[in-house]
């Protein structure tokens, strides 16, 4: 079965595994698991940052900053497809006790016009902005220039805001810029990215910022159950996923792109605006039934998600080789002799 249905249903590759198995442990809680130690030290090199720790997942990442960031009854400004905003349950109004205030407009993503809007709310009567969210690869398959986000950040430090990255899928973003990695990141205050979707790693996610933050994120970690004893089988999952599975990430682009090229060619309507990274976003044909649709690809061994407000999402990614591209091609090929 080629499972097209997200970057996170990766399994870990046997030289990964082998890596995991060897791993140096100690227990985390008490600040002693040496690869633990190895893998925070190296992301926080490789990203600029002081301090990183290591986290269960992209949501406790994201979390644990607007708890540092912030304070109760303060507002947090983002766009409203943010995923801290739509698929993180509302953890930001039970754990920090703040306000999401939500920025709608036609990008999709906030931009400097959006702070300045805002502005003018700073008294008595409205929440007290303090940080801002933004995202980068963002979650609908495109990539946020690196303009536009040295913009955003620039303009809500003069704001006196802090700025916390959400970088779930940064490493795309950084294969689709060609750009150092410290540039795609700007000046964020702190950011989180996943180890656990295209890079691979069955499980964590990296939060990184200044000694200081880490510091309370490490105290709030530990608050919500997320201290972990003998965590560096899993760091040494993250350490080699950083090591050998950032660069092959253009394979996955360069595959979800010969699927957009196929289904165009096919008479499928492809958002062809939101091809940045690994993800196609596309529509079935008016005649189609999706539920049959989704069960035919099924036959063929093709895992796909319902559609979101009409759009099917496909995602490439380690687990998905030629041969599954092959295989998804031919589905379509036999969708159309049956049509």
């Amino acid at each position: 079965m080629f499972d097209f249905r997200s970057d996170t249903v990766t399994k870990p590759t046997q030289a990964m595994r082998a890596f995991m198995m060897e791993a140096e442990v100690g227990d985390d809680v008490y600040e002693d698991d040496p690869t633990l130690k190895r893998l925070e030290k190296h992301v926080a090199h490789l990203t600029g940052f002081e301090d990183a720790l290591f986290v269960l997942s992209g949501t406790m990442g994201n979390q644990l900053a607007i708890m540092c960031h912030t304070q109760k009854g303060d507002g947090v400004l983002m766009h409203a497809n943010a995923h801290v905003n739509r698929y993180e349950v509302g953890a930001i109004s039970l754990l920090s006790s703040v306000y999401p205030q939500l920025v709608y407009n036609d990008s999709g993503y906030l931009s400097k016009d959006d702070l300045d809007k805002y502005r003018g709310m700073d008294n008595i009567h409205f929440p007290r902005i303090s940080c801002v969210v933004v995202e980068n690869a963002l979650g609908d398959g495109r990539v946020v220039s690196i303009k536009d986000m040295d913009d955003i950040i620039h303009q809500a430090h003069s704001d006196g805001y802090k700025v916390h990255m959400d970088g779930a899928r940064l490493f795309n973003a950084h294969i689709t810029l060609n750009a150092p990695l410290k540039d795609v990141i700007s000046q964020a205050d702190s950011l989180m990215f996943c180890l656990s979707k295209g890079l691979g790693a069955p499980i964590g996610s990296m939060l990184c910022g200044s000694k200081r933050l880490i510091a309370q994120a490490r105290r709030y970690r530990k608050m919500l159950g997320g201290g972990i004893r003998q965590g560096g089988i899993l760091a040494a999952a993250g350490l080699y996923a950083l090591e050998h599975h950032v660069e092959r990430l253009i394979e996955d682009h360069h595959r979800a792109n010969l699927i957009a090229q196929h289904l165009v060619q096919s008479g499928y309507e492809v958002l062809l605006t939101h091809r940045d990274i690994n993800m196609v976003y596309f529509k079935l044909q008016p005649h189609h039934n999706e539920k049959q649709w989704l069960h035919d690809a099924r036959d063929f061994d093709v895992l796909l998600s319902p559609s979101t407000q009409g759009w099917l999402r496909l995602v490439t990614h380690l687990d998905i080789n030629d041969e599954a591209i092959m295989r998804f091609i031919q589905f379509i090929n036999a969708q159309k002799q049956l049509d």
